[in-house]
């Protein structure tokens, strides 16, 4: 018999404590229907359900993606269909005009119906848009886009494939450490406030790889006047450059001067634009390449902006070229003193092919072209030029190119246009000293349509590799001519509402395929959400009945301890009857 230690007390105290703490957690299962209310639950399954609550947020947005992407093709589809229904009318009308029982006034009565039917096409294929994105994108307005899709690479994925990732501006100066390396974007870089040294020099070029990953390098500025090859990279050679946009550039030098590159060979350029640029140079100056030795340009465009130089081979694109150039364009204004063109200062071989310009060309001296100032050998296949000419010498001035062929080099022309109306009175070719055939090389006809992707993106998965997300692309555009003015017009007319038709069915077949696609997506994430949805439910759900069941035992054992401790607590007084 004891008085100081009650072990009868501890005992009923320490049942009591675990009858309480199993009655608190049931009704906290119960209260909140969760087993799982805190990592020391069960820390293996809290980690499991963390990641099932993330992966689970991320697909009910993914689904809400794809039912936005839905609406969005839906609305691409109805405005077709309205202009369908257009076109089916002014096929009637013009239909209606190819009989010859119409007069006059009842045939301008048809064809101002028309007229009205085409403005209303017009204006839908312009105003259509979704949550402010243009449905159909036309050849116009290609502010800060690439012409190719980019499916950009993760940063797990660049470094997999060999990638040096550049993320900042002194990332991308360290370049000129390593000329040969391979280099990918990260992000946006903005380069205003910075020094800006051109990578690769006249004896160390830049030989490696550079892909920009669908990025933008803004405000670079590169003041050297007095230097060769410059620009982003200075003398390039034996590379691959890449699905870069530069945009507000300025850029001052001597020989070799362009946005991107001074001087290239051996290398190839492609997806890369120029928006905002003002290049300054010398002796071989382009607005995105100053010189091209081998190699090729693809899919590269310039806007908004000037190039000028006081000396020779000057252009918009690129200042003189040695090889080829395909599906690129340039709008800006270029000036220089001999051999000036809207694309390409001076041309030699390789093939030049989809491409045009449309900036104002000014030659101080001679030798300014439309499209090219001189155009010494090579082939070129569906280009046009609407620039405006200006030459010191106007004999060495042409809407198209301003010297042919100097040499006996071989030069040939396949659907190239030129607009005589751009510029009265000038010949396509100024000075053609051999007489080179120009029989491919036409004034006016229809403007050939560069193809201008407006790729969307739709992200129906919840990771950042392909299988995530696809692809479409909005371009459309519609040459929307119709004359009915006379019964020959009018049957001409149906063949061409007929084409227009044909050309809104293939667009409406692969937005249907989107949609298609789309609503594959929705129903697959759907089921993904029910099966994840289902196996977090088991890992983190309570089962109320168990835990009700625990609430009462535990309730029971939890009154039993208290009565039991009330009696435990009476043991030591009994030694009281021994004293």
């Amino acid at each position: 018999m004891k008085i100081n230690t009650n072990l009868s007390s501890l005992i009923v105290q320490s049942s009591l404590k675990t009858s309480t703490n199993g009655l608190n957690m049931a009704i906290e299962r119960m209260t909140t229907g969760f087993k799982i209310n805190h990592a020391k639950d069960n820390a293996a399954n809290y980690s499991i359900n963390t990641k099932l609550s993330s992966k689970l947020s991320s697909y009910y947005v993914a689904q809400d993606n794809a039912s936005m992407g839905l609406d969005m093709m839906t609305s691409a589809m109805d405005n077709l269909d309205l202009i369908s229904s257009h076109l089916s009318r002014m096929r009637d009308l013009a239909e209606q005009a190819a009989n010859g029982t119409y007069g006059e006034d009842s045939l301008k009565a048809i064809q101002a119906e028309i007229n009205a039917r085409l403005e209303e096409c017009s204006r839908i294929i312009e105003n259509s848009e979704y949550n402010g994105i243009k449905l159909f994108q036309g050849t116009e307005g290609l502010n800060g886009k690439f012409l190719e899709e980019i499916k950009p690479l993760t940063e797990q994925e660049a470094i997999a494939q060999g990638y040096t990732v550049i993320k900042t501006a002194d990332e991308l100066q360290a370049m000129e450490n390593n000329v040969s390396g391979k280099y990918i974007l990260m992000n946006d870089i903005d380069l205003a406030g910075y020094s800006w040294t051109a990578v690769g020099t006249s004896s160390d070029h830049f030989s490696g790889e550079f892909n920009g990953n669908g990025y933008v390098i803004k405000n670079l500025t590169v003041n050297q006047s007095g230097l060769d090859y410059q620009g982003l990279f200075g003398r390039v050679s034996h590379a691959k450059i890449s699905n870069v946009g530069l945009e507000n550039v300025e850029v001052k030098g001597n020989t070799g001067t362009g946005a991107l590159a001074g001087y290239t060979d051996n290398s190839d350029f492609k997806n890369c634009y120029v928006d905002g640029v003002s290049i300054s140079g010398g002796l071989e100056t382009g607005g995105l390449i100053g010189t091209l030795d081998s190699g090729g340009i693809h899919s590269c465009y310039i806007i908004n902006g000037s190039v000028t130089s006081s000396s020779f081979n000057v252009g918009g694109l690129v200042g003189n070229a040695n090889s080829g150039i395909i599906d690129s364009y340039s709008t800006v204004d270029v000036t220089g003193n001999q051999r000036v063109g809207g694309l390409a200062g001076a041309f030699s071989q390789g093939s030049i092919r989809n491409c045009y310009s449309t900036g104002n060309v000014s030659a101080v001296r001679d030798t300014a072209g439309g499209f090219v100032g001189s155009l010494n050998g090579g082939t070129l296949s569906s280009c046009y030029t609407t620039s405006l000419v200006n030459s010191g010498n106007p004999a060495k001035q042409g809407a198209f190119t301003g010297v042919l062929s100097l040499g006996n080099i071989d030069v040939s022309f396949t659907n190239c246009h030129y607009y005589s109306s751009y510029n009265p009175g000038m010949a396509a070719v100024g000075y053609n000293p051999n007489n080179k055939d120009t029989s491919g090389l036409t004034d006016g006809g229809t403007l050939p349509e560069p193809v201008i992707p407006n790729i969307i993106s739709f992200q129906v998965g919840i990771y950042s590799d392909s299988s995530s997300r696809f692809a479409l692309d909005l371009e459309f555009t519609l040459d929307l001519k119709v004359n009915a003015s006379d019964a020959n017009s009018a049957r001409n007319a149906l063949t061409n509402i007929d084409n227009l038709l044909a050309k809104i069915n293939t667009r409406q077949t692969e937005f249907g395929a989107a949609y298609n696609r789309l609503e594959s997506a929705f129903e697959a994430i759907g089921v993904n959400i029910e099966n994840l949805t289902s196996t977090q439910s088991t890992i983190r759900d309570a089962d109320i009945a168990e835990e009700s069941s625990a609430y009462i035992r535990n309730q029971i054992l939890q009154q039993a301890s208290a009565t039991l401790l009330a009696t435990a607590n009476q043991t030591p007084a009994i030694a009281l009857q021994l004293l």
